[in-house]
């Protein structure tokens, strides 16, 4: 049974002049004026819509494009490769199944991993719908990965029965015969500990991030964090399970989550962000090699997309030396790297250039590791902050259009506390 048509009259409104012109030369419809095309249901303003953009998309991308350069068609196609860390896939293909199950259903794509990579090939042949599965799967990840740690203890009578039992939330690992891990974030790691030895935690050995400047609790608690505290005279502190005194109470001021001053100092030691939340608490600092620069130019060209707007031009350039201890093998050479990227010089487009550059102080846009396009190994390499290395040719040509990066990489840096 169909439904009845609610709306008899819509209007396609273009917002991209060459979108416009564009449409002009392959819809040729005859209600069409220079107020948009008035169409008699949406499903027709839909499909004159999708005809414009893939009309769009054949002309950019064989724009600058020789006929035998341009990539062989398949039904599958591959996007950009996601890096990972070994412990934090773990974890999700351990605790995140359903959620990863959504991920590859709603968008009918095969998920693979090899060498700290996760590709995304999709099963329809259509790239959009594995680019969709690459954004979720990202949105997924940077959630786990804010709060996640390793701990490693020595094993006792029953030890597997009680994390079963009493800490579902963590994932067990064997290390070696008399030790094993805890993979969980920091609230389930300290319950555990609480709960092994009694009301006095003790830290074995732990990998965190060691990189992170830890944010100093504000001395002097503004009006409504007093009332959070006045609030949480009932409350149990989320790390130790200890009723919340006044005198021993922080409230984070962002996020109003409410701790013992104890319990979230030894938490902020390990990573500056809420226990609970995630939320970042002072300045993350990453391991990008501390010599190099970032340099900004303009030019009065558009990008596809911004065509009322010049071209911001962003130069890096890391040059090559050595290891330090926070990179995979101190002390041995490192090869440098030099990359140009492109913004629309748009309001938006300015915009991501101050967090950008806010980003390459902190150390956060490259790192050291294997190069995912050669596969060398002791290279600079990009750092899950995405750039757009080419004008043209679209999101998978690492350019425009590409109507949703912007947004993107705004909500990659804000995972990194930059906003």
């Amino acid at each position: 049974m169909s439904l009845p048509q609610i709306f008899t009259r819509v209007r396609l409104l273009p917002t991209n002049s060459d979108l416009s012109k564009l449409h002009s030369k392959t819809v040729n419809h005859k209600y069409e004026d220079v107020n948009g095309v008035a169409c008699k249901s949406f499903q027709e303003a839909e499909d004159i819509y999708r005809k414009s953009v893939i009309e769009q998309t054949a002309c950019d991308g064989s724009r600058d494009l020789r006929q035998e350069e341009r990539p062989a068609q398949s039904d599958s196609l591959v996007i950009e490769p996601v890096k990972v860390d070994d412990t934090v896939m773990y974890y999700i293909e351990k605790m995140k199944t359903k959620e990863l199950d959504i991920i590859k259903k709603r968008n009918a794509v095969i998920m693979k991993q090899d060498n700290r990579f996760v590709t995304f090939l999709s099963q329809s042949g259509k790239s959009l719908h594995a680019q969709f599965a690459r954004e979720q799967f990202i949105t997924l990840y940077q959630k786990i990965a804010t709060g996640l740690q390793t701990r490693t203890y020595y094993y006792s009578p029953g030890i597997n029965v009680l994390c079963q039992a009493e800490f579902p939330e963590l994932v067990i690992t064997h290390k070696d015969e008399k030790r094993f891990q805890l993979i969980g974030n920091f609230i389930s790691l300290e319950r555990f500990e609480t709960f092994l030895n009694g009301n006095t935690p003790r830290y074995s050995q732990y990998q965190t991030p060691n990189n992170t400047k830890v944010y100093e609790t504000p001395s002097k608690q503004n009006v409504e964090q007093q009332k959070s505290i006045d609030q949480a005279k009932d409350e149990a502190c989320p790390i130790c399970l200890e009723p919340l005194k006044t005198s021993e109470c922080t409230v984070l001021p962002k996020c109003k989550h409410r701790f013992c001053k104890d319990c979230l100092k030894r938490a902020f030691q390990l990573k500056p962000t809420c226990p609970i939340c995630g939320e970042i608490y002072g300045s993350l600092t990453g391991t990008q090699p501390k010599e190099g620069s970032m340099t900004v130019s303009r030019d009065s060209s558009f990008l596809p997309g911004y065509a009322k707007y010049g071209t911001i031009v962003i130069s890096y350039h890391i040059p090559s030396g050595r290891q330090g201890d926070e990179h995979p093998n101190p002390g041995m050479p490192y090869q440098g790297a030099s990359r140009i990227a492109y913004l629309p010089d748009s309001t938006e487009g300015k915009k991501v250039l101050k967090l950008l550059q806010r980003a390459f102080d902190q150390r956060l846009t490259f790192t050291i590791g294997r190069s995912s396009t050669t596969g060398q190994n002791n290279v600079v390499t990009w750092n899950d902050i995405h750039h757009k290395t080419s004008r043209d040719g679209g999101p998978t040509c690492y350019g425009y259009p590409d109507p949703d990066y912007l947004k993107r990489v705004q909500d990659e840096l804000k995972a990194k506390g930059i906003d």
